[in-house]
């Protein structure tokens, strides 16, 4: 029986060309060599197995290479190329691991190898693998040998962390950043390699493989020789998923499915489904975020491309996509990443799970025409959508009368009837969002559908508008101000309302500053108003006459001060007590 060898390293690249997914580095890598221009010391930095240390040992091969080809790769078949093996290093190049030779010892060692010329070659080259590890000693004993080396040296440092690396030894080196491979790279790679091997494998599984990868080629052959372990190399993408302890990717489409219907009780019986195969929690919910963020992707045909998936499941990613608002999608990934940051600290991890899926189903119930929330109505109402044309400025007086002075209080102006250019439905007359102050819809949409608010005068009849239920109506409204609106409840209190005509009341204020109080406050009251009465056609008419004196509100002292002028009783009793008010 043959010695078997893992894929990691029986397919690890021999060749600047046959690395995967580094194609900018490589490049430049071979054109320095093939110019001659070389640096004494280099940095590799990026994810674990992403080919830093591959491509060091191929550039450390290829500069002491004899017989370099046209396109500055080594020949394989020089002394020094022969001796350059897994098994056995040439004498010229040289390995260390700084995880555990970190010590300043380690580095003089070093120091003192450099100082002997090569047996064979032009080059030595000295490897140097998770560089970050060495002490700051170690890194400081580096130091005067990294400035000036002999030409004959160089060195390659190795890490996955260049922000632990002292900034004095950065300032040595040619750096070059190693990026993560891309899912397509890493499928492309491991079908080849599965041909090789004789092993038949679906494109799904090889996409879950290099997801699970995350971006790195060492990780991917692993997790490959894992799953063709298992599935005897039959690779199939049910058999993977069940291999990797991953959730189908049908999960969360049914998923959305049943957040797009508002089917709660289903997403409920989902989740207890996934959680009793042993999935976690946390799993189902960057899971979910994910598939959000894909199905974002896939509504623009310009971010299609970044869905790194197969042919057919980009097909259905995109039909979903299509069923899905940008608002749903916006809201749901909020609501989802909400619940990933509180997970951990979350005493009832699957209460949390559950009220994420229902506010997730919930995520759209607000949207309408115009982006905004619609705003709540009085149980008196009823919204209807209606078509109809613009309401002309002449047609739609404004609901807030102009102060007129006290002359107009003898003969006020009538005010004209009036005419609404939406048709008067059966069953109820038509009352705009703002109670008819202005035509009901979007300001930017003057025809077409509107949404407007309708009174069901059948359930709701007219009230007569009279002096005292008005007096009360407006003595209500005072109360229920917030504490915010006292100066507003005082004013209130000062004006006495007077019903002019069945929908008509005027409003008299003293002084003009309580007009500009109540005037603000005008379409509050005349809501309440129209409420209580169940009349939309109610109005009210602010008039100023700064001759009626009006009493402001008494302070405690000013009215035991009053009671004391009334009643001088008040005054013996106190003087002979020695009262004093509190």
């Amino acid at each position: 029986m043959e010695d078997y060898i893992v894929s990691a390293r029986k397919y690890r690249p021999v060749t600047f060309d046959s690395v995967v997914g580094q194609k900018a580095l490589t490049t430049t890598l071979k054109n320095a060599i093939s110019s001659g221009k070389l640096a004494n010391t280099y940095l590799f930095c990026g994810p674990r197995g992403v080919g830093k240390t591959t491509c060091a040992r191929i550039f450390a091969k290829t500069i002491n290479c004899t017989n370099r080809g046209a396109d500055g790769e080594a020949c394989g078949e020089c002394e020094s190329c022969r001796s350059f093996n897994e098994e056995l290093r040439s004498y010229n190049v040289f390995e260390l691991d700084a995880a555990s030779n970190n010590s300043v010892d380690d580095i003089r060692n070093l120091t003192e190898q450099v100082r002997i010329p090569p047996m064979n070659g032009k080059y030595k080259v000295y490897i140097i693998d998770e560089v970050h590890m060495l002490s700051q000693a170690a890194f400081n004993a580096f130091l005067k040998t990294l400035e000036e080396p002999p030409k004959y040296a160089i060195f390659i440092l190795a890490t996955t962390e260049k922000h632990k690396i002292i900034p004095t030894i950065l300032s040595r080196c040619q750096i070059y950043d190693f990026g993560r491979i891309s899912n397509k790279d890493i499928i492309e790679h491991l079908a080849s390699v599965a041909q090789k091997e004789g092993v038949t494998a679906d494109k799904e599984a090889l996409a879950v493989i290099a997801e699970k990868s995350d971006g790195g080629m060492r990780d991917a052959l692993s997790i490959f020789d894992q799953v063709v372990s298992f599935t005897g190399g039959q690779v199939t993408y049910q058999k993977t998923i069940e291999n990797l302890n991953v959730i189908d990717y049908d999960y969360y489409f049914r998923l959305t499915d049943m957040f797009l219907e508002k089917r709660i009780p289903d997403t409920m019986v989902l989740l207890n489904d996934i959680l009793a195969k042993g999935f976690d929690g946390s799993h189902l919910i960057s899971g979910l975020m994910l598939h959000l963020r894909n199905l974002l992707v896939s509504r623009d045909a310009c971010t299609l491309p970044l869905l790194e998936m197969s042919d057919e499941m980009r097909e259905r990613y995109k039909t979903q996509a299509a069923k899905c608002s940008q608002k749903f999608l916006y809201r749901a990934l909020k609501i989802c990443n909400d619940c990933d940051l509180n997970y951990r600290i979350s005493k009832n991890k699957r209460l949390l799970v559950e009220l994420t899926l229902i506010q997730a189903a919930q995520a759209d119930e607000d949207d309408d025409s115009s982006g905004r929330k619609p705003k709540r109505l009085h149980p008196i109402f009823k919204t209807i959508t209606a078509t109809a044309q613009a309401v002309p400025a002449a047609t739609a007086p404004k609901a807030t009368a102009k102060p007129v002075t006290a002359q107009t209080v003898q003969q006020p102006t009538p005010q004209p009837a009036r005419k609404s250019a939406i048709p008067t439905l059966k069953g109820g007359s038509i009352f705009t969002s703002i109670y008819g102050n202005k035509p009901a819809g979007r300001p930017d949409q003057p025809h077409g559908r509107q949404t407007v608010q309708v009174i069901d005068q059948e359930q709701h009849p007219a009230k007569p508008l009279t002096a005292d239920a008005l007096q009360n109506s407006w003595n209500e409204f005072a109360a229920t101000l917030p504490k915010q609106d006292t100066p507003l409840k005082n004013r209130m209190i000062n004006c006495h309302p007077a019903v002019k005509s069945d929908t008509l009341f005027t409003v008299t204020a003293g002084n003009p500053m309580m007009a500009q109080e109540i005037s603000q406050a005008q379409d509050r009251i005349l809501r309440f108003i129209r409420e209580q009465f169940s009349n939309p056609a109610i109005d009210m008419e602010l008039i100023v006459d700064q001759s009626r004196n009006v009493e402001h509100l008494l302070t405690r002292e000013e009215r035991y001060a009053r009671m004391k002028k009334e009643n001088p009783a008040l005054q013996e009793l106190e003087s002979v007590f020695g009262l004093e008010l509190r």
